[in-house]
């Protein structure tokens, strides 16, 4: 990039990067503009060349760097959401992915946009209805609780890790600080998610087209930051309530993590499948190959009584299922040793609809 375009871009008041891909097409950074640098506090000369898989390394920087190469390949814009720690406090950025191509038609540039969206306000991800009640407003403050073990165990472990004798020899330990940062961030808008979901009695539900791949992969960047279970992920795009599937998906595959065992002959396997329901609902299966659920866990996922050995973050996932119109049921696996939870919300796939329309306009 020359000087004069780098001090045109220095003029926007808004964050804004430039990708573009090297000789063997990998998407790297190439422009951060003044604006963006205030917010990210690091050199550009630390950040340019890299890309997003090396400046965020795991599941998250995989992620991400799947949607740089989507805009490579398709030439289309591209939004995503994410969070992202500025100025010491956790803000909600959107950013949008414009190509840009050259004299043959390639694409030769990305120009990334990027807004802070955190003044949308966290109150309105999250409903359980307008008759929620004192008591389950305690069990989801209590749910928060629970849901903290798992992020704050990661953050222990990787510290810990860190504290022995920690010298700066390449040996991977600058990515494990990388790695605390984003557990730090997603753990902060985890705490607030479910809070919010408490204190809420109003709020509207947060129905849009989303990635149900990426949002899976999102919860095991948190989860599962070191890659430890083998996930399979069936589905593509859905339209639905996101926030009410990433709650409900995140208490899920927490269970599986915590309770599966992994042997020496046997890795822990997590298989989450999308499909299409009758009467505009789809549904959502996991599958584990773990233990098995106990008791008192089915009892409470398919009939939401209350048991105390059960936990509250199943209890939080009966309740958000049925405040949608939702239907969830629980059982241990005939085929083998395992978990089987499956669960509906409104909502459709767009694929399906549109081949649909499709057959109908020809038929």
């Amino acid at each position: 990039m020359s000087p004069e375009q780098k001090l045109l871009l220095d003029q926007v008041e808004q964050a804004v990067f430039v990708l573009e891909p090297d000789a063997e097409g990998i998407p790297r950074y190439t422009a951060f503009n003044r604006y963006a640098l205030s917010h990210i506090q690091r050199p550009e000369a630390e950040v340019l060349g890299l890309t997003i898989r090396e400046l965020f390394p795991g599941r998250y920087g995989e992620t991400i760097f799947g949607h740089h190469l989507r805009v490579l390949r398709d030439g289309q814009p591209f939004t995503y959401q994410a969070h992202l720690p500025l100025h010491g406090e956790e803000r909600k950025i959107e950013v949008t992915l414009r190509p840009c191509r050259n004299s043959a038609g390639y694409v030769s540039h990305i120009v990334g946009t990027t807004k802070d969206i955190s003044s949308l306000g966290h109150l309105h991800n999250l409903q359980l209805g307008a008759e929620m009640f004192h008591a389950e407003i305690e069990d989801f403050v209590s749910l928060a609780a629970h849901d903290l073990r798992t992020p704050m165990r990661h953050v222990s472990t990787i510290a810990e890790m860190l504290r022995e004798d920690f010298e700066d020899l390449g040996d991977g330990k600058l990515e494990l600080i990388a790695m605390l940062e984003q557990i730090g961030t997603r753990a902060t808008l985890l705490i607030s998610d479910i809070l919010a979901h408490a204190q809420a009695t109003s709020t509207q539900s947060d129905v849009r087209e989303f990635s149900f791949r990426d949002l899976v992969n999102e919860i095991l960047a948190l989860l599962d930051p070191m890659g430890r279970c083998a996930c399979l992920i069936h589905g593509d795009r859905v339209v639905g309530d996101r926030a009410a599937t990433l709650i409900i998906l995140r208490n899920l595959i927490d269970n599986a993590l915590k309770y599966g065992r992994r042997t020496e002959d046997r890795a822990l396997q997590v298989e989450i499948s999308l499909t299409a329901e009758p009467d505009d609902f789809y549904a959502i299966e996991v599958k584990d190959n773990g233990p098995g659920l106990r008791d008192p866990s089915a009892l409470l996922l398919n009939t939401g009584t209350l048991r105390t050995d059960g936990g509250f973050g199943l209890l939080g996932v009966h309740r958000l299922v049925k405040a949608r119109g939702g239907l969830i049921e629980a059982a241990n696996r005939t085929d083998q040793e395992g978990a089987v939870i499956r669960f509906t919300l409104p909502g459709h796939l767009p694929a399906l609809r549109a081949k649909g329309a499709q057959a109908r306009a020809f038929g």
